[in-house]
């Protein structure tokens, strides 16, 4: 008997921001199992005096994978069986399609992660999306919904998608979506947004992201208009414009060295603006309206804001942790469960848990780390396709294209490259207590590290997954002192016969794994049996 390879340790600290003195976490990487023991038991763990642990405890215990008699081998071959499980069926059932109508912008912002594109000249900026490469698109997206993958809604992104003169392209766009029964929503800078307020009702545009880094002072510099005119307000005041006519807003506060002490006065400005106190009411109403309709909503779109920290690789001086942010979150007065909230890297992780803490469902055992990995599709105005937002106008980074001739998506190796940049295949990740937590990190990120879309990248995600993990579970132990805050993979990995588990490492027959997988337990509803996209 032994501790698993992918035990992590960790404090419970309670809604007080106190640590519970006498109790401790513990999470298993691998199967995902959340329980509180005895900090005195934990220590035993640590030790490997596994006699000393109540027999009752020990039982539990292994029967979750915190302890196991398997090598390290045998754990590794349940990560490798889980993750092809997860890479041959979710990862492989269904499109998540981003479409970029231009790569013009109307701001030229220092820290873009597309300055590349500027180096092409303004008539290859200048280019829309034809009606043939739209054709195309939408030909090959019929196509994978003809062999039974499902396909999600459509992100209009760019460039900046809702420039003024890319109202025609995207409402054709728009209309194409609808036929395919697929939603619309968009990434946006927000100047132009108030063109688009006919085209979102219209098209009942489900959410925007909008930007601004900071107040006027600091964002008017960092998200400079390409004709110097100043950018803060025109934004602030179009996603007023867009919540009046009940459109959810999701407000993204791009952070590095310049304009992190600026966080407490751009909340001051957005409260001073009505934004917060107006969705205090909304989200009032809206919680009464759903005690008679569940699907009720107000006349006002939501609003959300968050805070994430930029990469700058030009300038890696000016770059911060996601750390910082929550810190200064914290000195302006939020509480740790607040501050986790309103940053991106902390809340994801944070919500995660809380919906496992429900037990209606076994752990996620995704083992790549987004849409990259999986289903994610950004396809450019002249219809190559990029798995990758962040990749976007390198051409050599492409993995295939809309072709018009056959109405089909036409591949290139890389793609396979890509779908297979997961922990159980990558050696740096595939004994990592982390594995499913972390899934290896960004690619964009490992790239600019190392050169290397293929190496995993680790970032923040130990700090974080502690910070938020310790609270998120302390406050659910509070509540009812369960021990055991989750399923756990543990079981339905147990349930599988060598020869079933010969069958998933050998098989290519999506439909043969799924029977195995959904038989043993890990599938709770039916996610389809598709051929791969």
């Amino acid at each position: 008997m032994r501790v698993s390879t992918y035990e992590i340790f960790l404090p419970l600290i309670g809604t007080d921001e106190k640590e519970i003195e006498d109790r401790a976490l513990l999470v298993n990487g691998l199967y995902g199992a959340v329980d509180v023991v005895k900090k005195e038991d934990a220590e035993r763990m640590k030790a490997g005096d596994f006699a000393g642990l109540p027999l009752a405890l020990r039982e539990r215990l292994m029967l979750r994978g915190h302890l196991t008699r398997k090598d390290e081998e045998g754990e590794f071959a349940d990560l490798a069986l889980l993750g092809r499980v997860y890479r041959t069926i979710p990862a492989r059932s269904g499109v998540g399609l981003v479409i970029m109508p231009t790569y013009d912008c109307n701001f030229r912002c220092p820290d873009c992660f597309e300055q590349h594109r500027l180096a092409k000249g303004q008539g290859w900026l200048d280019s829309t999306m034809t009606d043939e490469t739209m054709e195309a698109v939408f030909s090959a997206l019929a196509d994978c919904k003809k062999r039974g993958y499902a396909l999600g809604d459509c992100t209009l992104y760019g460039g900046e998608p809702f420039l003024e003169k890319n109202l025609p392209v995207a409402e054709k766009i728009a209309e194409r979506c609808k036929s395919m029964g697929m939603g619309v929503s968009a990434v946006t800078n927000g100047y132009d947004l108030a063109s688009f307020i006919g085209f979102i009702k219209k098209y009942e545009v489900a959410s925007l992201q909008v930007t601004v880094d900071g107040t006027a002072e600091i964002n008017d510099r960092r998200r400079l208009h390409k004709d110097g005119l100043p950018t803060y307000d025109r934004i602030l005041q179009n996603v007023e414009l867009a919540l009046e006519n009940g459109i959810r807003i999701s407000l993204r506060v791009n952070v590095g060295s310049e304009n992190l002490s600026n966080i407490p006065a751009l909340i001051d400005d957005l409260k001073a603006r009505g934004f917060i106190e107006k969705e205090e009411k909304r989200a009032a109403e809206e919680k009464k309206l759903r005690e008679t309709d569940k699907k009720a909503k107000t006349s006002r779109g939501a609003f959300v804001y968050y805070f994430k920290a930029t990469n700058d690789d030009n300038h890696p001086e000016k770059n911060i942790t996601e750390q910082d942010i929550v810190g200064e979150l914290m000195r302006y007065g939020f509480t740790a469960e607040e501050a986790i909230e309103l940053q991106s890297q902390y809340s994801v992780p944070a919500e995660g848990m809380r919906q496992l803490f429900q037990k209606k469902g076994y752990p996620q055992f995704s083992p790549g780390y987004c849409g990259s990995e999986s289903g994610m599709l950004v396809v450019d105005p002249f219809g190559k396709v990029y798995t990758c937002w962040d990749v976007v106008g390198k051409e050599q980074d492409a993995v295939g294209a809309a072709d018009p001739a056959t109405g089909r998506f036409l591949w290139k190796f890389s793609k396979a490259k890509w779908r297979t940049r997961t922990v159980d295949l990558m050696k740096e990740c595939q004994r990592c207590p982390y594995a499913f937590i972390c899934r290896g990190g960004c690619a964009s990120r490992a790239m600019n590290a190392y050169g290397d879309y293929f190496r995993e990248y680790c970032g923040e995600i130990k700090e974080i997954f502690a910070f938020v993990a310790s609270r998120v579970a302390g406050k659910e132990w509070e509540k009812n002192h369960d021990d055991e805050l989750t399923l756990s993979l543990a079981g339905p990995v147990s349930r599988l016969t060598e020869k079933e588990r010969e069958i998933i490492m050998a098989t290519t027959s999506q439909k043969d794994m799924f029977e195995i997988a959904k038989s043993a337990g890990l599938f709770m509803e039916d996610e389809g049996k598709k051929e791969e996209v």
